[in-house]
């Protein structure tokens, strides 16, 4: 297959777009448990980030001149509700705002509900690993939906609940700096059940209301593996089963589509040692990395995961983000062009693959990492003014082109 062809001719319905999330290029979130967690931690700091709360419109700007029709952002849980039960109507007319702009522009909104920053006093109760948060999160849930929901089809209530938890709860890396095989089973469960519940609620405030059609999920951010003897067959098959899909079998039925997020393609093979479990991640010299990251790059992981997950739970998929960290922006087109190869192999195979988004909009916060990672179509420069990058310009030919 050649990977450069950019004939792709794919659905005239297809949903082109770019994704980012609140609190990665919003600024000023000092409610969010990631602010206080930057300090204790010693990261770089969030500070300003894209400064895009008070700059939406310019960003909506970007999103017209590299002609998406969609735009995925999410709702900064720590800024429309501070203190519970206290919402900050100001903050809610913000984001009207925001979907009225990119209406107007015919950029269809994908709403996330919660990426990864809770307000400091949902923390201090101990977050996703108090079981309270499920009717926490419902009634915040229901606030959002029934302001903005007029305006809105698509939701994603949760972004990538396994890496959440992992992070939290296992690795202890982003907050709360937990590691506890247990607390993360409770934190991945309540997980399920506050996206369920949500989900069941947004689907009654649309009846009652009479919207219309709602559609709903979560972003699932789901791996790439490849064994590389007989007996890690075995290893991955339990491996993919938890990164990929316990949280998504327990769902499936809440579910109106099945949002993906992929990044990751790993190898693993059989190696007797107590420092590795028995199993080794082999790294593939032969594939491109990420700058910065250093993540293997492997366009074929996204047609791979987009087959085995339209297998096991046949409904409508969306790339929900896919990106590369690319300091130089020399092989950002390359990368997307590679991937979007493989969906059209998967659309022309009757997988139904309803749209990619990139990761991301612009160069922004990307957590533990600060702001070295440039994931961007465009960047912020020190006037706060954005620049769109080479990549930006092709990407819209692409878009256009098809």
């Amino acid at each position: 297959m050649d990977n450069t062809n950019t004939n792709f001719s794919l659905p005239v319905d297809f949903k082109w777009g770019v994704s980012t999330s609140s609190y990665q290029i919003e600024g000023g979130n000092f409610n969010s448990d990631w602010y206080s967690w930057e300090k204790y931690k010693g990261y770089i700091e969030a500070g300003d980030a894209c400064r895009s709360y008070e700059k939406y419109k310019e960003d909506i700007e970007i999103l017209k001149r590299l002609k998406v029709n969609s735009y995925r952002f999410s709702i900064e849980w720590s800024r429309i509700e501070p203190e519970e039960g206290k919402w900050d109507l100001e903050v809610l007319n913000h984001y009207k705002d925001l979907i009225k702009s990119l209406k107007d522009n015919n950029i269809e909104p994908f709403v996330t509900l919660f990426h990864e920053s809770l307000p400091i006093w949902v923390s201090k109760i101990g977050g996703f690993e108090n079981k309270k948060i499920i009717k926490i999160f419902q009634r915040y849930t229901d606030f959002v939906v029934e302001n903005l929901g007029s305006e809105v089809t698509f939701w994603i209530t949760i972004n990538e609940p396994f890496i959440y938890a992992l992070m939290g709860y296992l690795s202890g890396e982003y907050p709360p700096g937990k590691r506890s095989i247990i607390k993360y089973l409770k934190v991945e469960h309540n997980l399920q059940i506050a996206h369920i519940r949500a989900y069941i609620g947004i689907k009654d405030i649309y009846k009652k209301f009479n919207w219309g059609r709602s559609r709903v999920s979560v972003a699932k951010n789901n791996v790439d593996y490849l064994p590389l003897d007989w007996i890690s067959k075995f290893y991955i098959m339990l491996k993919r089963y938890f990164t990929n899909y316990s949280y998504l079998d327990k769902t499936r039925k809440y579910m109106d589509f099945i949002g993906l997020n992929y990044y990751f393609h790993e190898e693993d093979k059989f190696k007797l040692s107590i420092h590795n479990f028995l199993f080794k991640s082999i790294p593939n010299d032969k594939l491109e990395k990420q700058d910065v990251l250093g993540w293997d790059i492997y366009p074929q992981g996204i047609y791979n995961i987009m087959k085995q997950t339209y297998k096991r739970y046949n409904k409508d998929i969306f790339i929900l983000e896919n990106g590369i960290s690319d300091t130089s922006d020399l092989n950002r087109i390359k990368y997307i062009e590679d991937h979007l190869v493989y969906i059209k192999k998967a659309i022309e195979e009757g997988i139904p693959v309803k749209g990619y988004f990139y990761w991301s909009l612009i160069d922004n916060y990307e957590w533990k990492y600060g702001f070295d990672a440039k994931f961007g179509f465009s960047y912020m420069d020190n006037n706060g003014n954005r620049i769109m990058k080479e990549s930006g310009k092709k990407f819209a030919d692409i878009v256009q082109s098809i």
